[in-house]
């Protein structure tokens, strides 16, 4: 039996981020924030801490030196989840719908230029793989949200990118885990 090949590095950055995005799409207007409970961030935070956490390590971490400024003005106060208390998040500033999306396309195209310009540079490579899974986690997060809320569960084909089978059914499933990193 041939093994599947792998995905590279910038395939699963952009699967990460492809899935993400289809996850979050039935998230509109009041879903967008949602009830203020324990268990749940509201969405639009939780999409554009995703964005905030990829740039944080991937674009801006310099080692032992400050940080480098961020492409979004006071994103470190909007979406850094160890200064930013869960139960103020629903009350902040959060940038539109649209806006956020950008951020996270502009992040993303950075991240994956900064991969093509340095393909050997293994601490970058730790960090793309650590907010790759970083997304999936959020991701899954969102999936849970749904069911939480009690939203329809996102539609979205499953094995057009990886060929696996796997995917949510009626309860949420860790389909991360067995992706092929």
């Amino acid at each position: 039996m041939l093994a599947e090949p792998l995905l590279s590095l910038e395939e699963n950055l952009v699967a990460s981020r492809e899935r993400m995005a289809r996850i979050a799409a039935a998230f509109e207007g009041e879903r967008l924030l949602g009830p203020k409970l324990a268990i749940v961030n509201p969405p639009l935070w939780e999409i554009g801490h995703v964005g905030w956490f990829q740039e944080h390590w991937c674009l801006r971490y310099r080692d032992g030196k400050a940080l480098a400024p961020s492409i979004l003005e006071g994103a470190d106060q909007l979406y850094d989840s160890s200064s930013v208390a869960h139960d103020t998040r629903w009350d902040l500033p959060l940038p539109s719908l649209s806006d956020t999306r950008k951020y996270l396309a502009d992040v993303l195209g950075l991240v994956l230029a900064r991969l093509a310009r340095e393909p050997e540079n293994e601490r970058l490579r730790y960090f793309v793989r650590l907010s790759t899974l970083h997304e999936d986690m959020h991701a899954e997060a969102l999936h849970y949200t749904h069911q939480t809320l009690g939203y329809p569960q996102p539609e979205f084909e499953f094995g057009a990118r990886t060929g696996s089978n796997s995917g949510p059914g009626p309860e949420l499933r860790w389909s991360w885990c067995s992706r092929r990193r």
